[in-house]
């Protein structure tokens, strides 16, 4: 493959690769070495490469993001219109001393009614930037914690809420069942990203070519335009940005481990994991499991004593050693058996088992279940029966708008609930010469609908 080794535990990427299987090759390489500690140089020749920069190309063309303009004004058209080597040639050239421009700030509302800020790049820094995302990914990936699972490739929200639920079930029968769990909120976590610190971490994750990271840092400080005024960014990450959502798991990829190490993943004395987390426990040590979804966490134990420890624990951990502020009013410590912890869309609760007709399978033992977060998925539903009601029912089997809509939101899990939403929709109302369901019915029905479905649910998610 070509690459040097400089000591034992450092590499200069000196690769040359004209097919982007021999790139794949080269992430897999990458991902490899650096799960076994090994730091790189040499990356930006890797960047710049042909292959690297039309798969970065393709990558953003595909994209809905693609037709918004930056400050610029130019879309990604322009570009595809381009002679090819005449692209690949700008884009080399800006990679050598690069400027970026600031970024486009925009609103979008959030569910609780206030607005997300969101910098919006120009199309040819969202090219460099995949560039580099595609070359330091897998340097990452191998060094970010297990139980982490947002903005990862093949990892969603249904893998964080199966964890949960299976650390749940595993000690049912153990006197040191997770039933309290801390939910973690951080007071704008993405907007107060210490840039100094993030350099840093780049740096131990195994990211030794300094080029790449001036390259990061003057993203980090290209600043935003709004309303015609320059505004600089001292701290944080563009929302919006390509490579933000990596830079905010290198961020907090510490943060997992620090909590790691004290139970789910010790430093390894044994062969198995197993074994060591049985020395823990036999040393005294409480177990304590966490799970993080961009900056969603979750951390379960057994005692209430502990979670309040956590908490102090992490709140002084946060402010000294992250630079950022847990909010004391919306980090909670709950209990599973009463409340439930309301985590990516449902509602986690500890509960005894369902019974069945053979009493053989009864027990007082206490599972986890999963449950649809109601108030989230109300606001969803709402949101389906307003687009459902302006489109005009019509004799064909399928409409486009609501099709799309229920697409839409069955990227939320709830799929076969808002396909039966959908047919209920389009059923005639009770009322004489009613064509389509009113809104009462209609508010009437979802409700009974979404709580059938709940128990399937999950089952599925169990089986999962």
């Amino acid at each position: 493959m070509g690459d040097e080794l400089r000591g034992e535990n450092l590499v200069h990427l000196n690769v040359r690769f004209s097919t982007e299987t021999e790139l794949k090759k080269i992430q897999d390489f990458l991902y490899e070495k650096s799960g076994q500690g090994v730091s790189f140089t040499g990356l930006v020749e890797a960047m710049v490469n042909e292959v690297t920069i039309v798969t970065a190309v393709h990558n953003i063309k595909s994209n809905k993001g693609s037709k918004t303009a930056g400050v610029d004004k130019i879309k990604m058209d322009k570009y595809l219109q381009m002679p090819k080597d005449e692209l690949i040639l700008l884009i080399q050239s800006s990679f050598r001393n690069y400027r970026p421009k600031p970024a486009r700030r925009e609103y979008i509302e959030k569910s609780n009614g206030k607005k997300r800020p969101l910098g919006i790049p120009t199309v040819l820094d969202r090219i460099i930037q995949e560039c580099v995302r595609i070359i330091i990914e897998p340097i990452c990936e191998a060094r970010f914690y297990p139980q982490s699972y947002g903005f990862r490739p093949y990892r969603a929200q249904k893998h964080a809420i199966r964890g949960i639920i299976n650390v749940i079930n595993a000690g049912c029968k153990s006197p040191d069942q997770p039933v309290w769990a801390i939910e973690g909120d951080i007071k704008g976590c993405f907007d107060n990203i210490n840039h100094r610190l993030l350099l840093q971490k780049l740096w131990r994750i195994g990211i030794h070519d300094k080029r790449v990271l001036k390259i990061i840092s003057q993203m980090l400080k290209a600043g935003y335009m709004e309303n015609d005024l320059f505004h600089a960014t001292e701290l944080g990450t563009p929302q919006g940005g390509i490579l933000s959502p990596l830079l905010s798991n290198v961020y907090l990829n510490d943060f997992d481990w620090y909590v790691g190490r004290m139970y789910m993943e010790p430093h390894r004395q044994c062969k198995h994991k197993g074994n060591d987390t049985r020395r823990l426990k036999w040393a005294g040590v409480t177990p304590k499991y966490n799970y993080r979804y961009a900056d969603d966490w979750v951390i379960l134990t057994s005692t209430e004593k502990e979670a309040l420890r956590l908490k102090r624990v992490l709140t002084k951990y946060f402010r000294n050693r992250m630079k950022l502020e847990l909010s004391q009013e919306k980090t909670y410590v709950t209990d599973l058996r009463t409340n439930g912890i309301h985590f990516l869309g449902f509602v986690v609760k500890a509960e005894r088992k369902r019974k069945t007709p053979d009493p053989a399978t009864w027990t007082k033992h206490l599972v986890g279940k999963p449950l649809p977060d109601m108030e989230r998925l109300g606001k969803k539903i709402k949101k389906l029966l307003e687009e459902v009601h302006r489109i005009e029912l019509c004799q064909k089997s399928q409409c486009a708008g609501c099709a799309n809509s229920v697409r839409q939101l069955c990227h939320y899990g709830y799929g076969t609930v808002l396909a039966d939403i959908h047919l209920l929709s389009c059923l005639p109302c009770d009322r004489p010469q009613s064509k389509q369901r009113c809104t009462d019915c209609m508010e009437k029905a979802v409700p009974q609908t979404v709580q059938l479905h709940a128990g399937a649910a999950e089952g599925a998610l169990q089986s999962s």
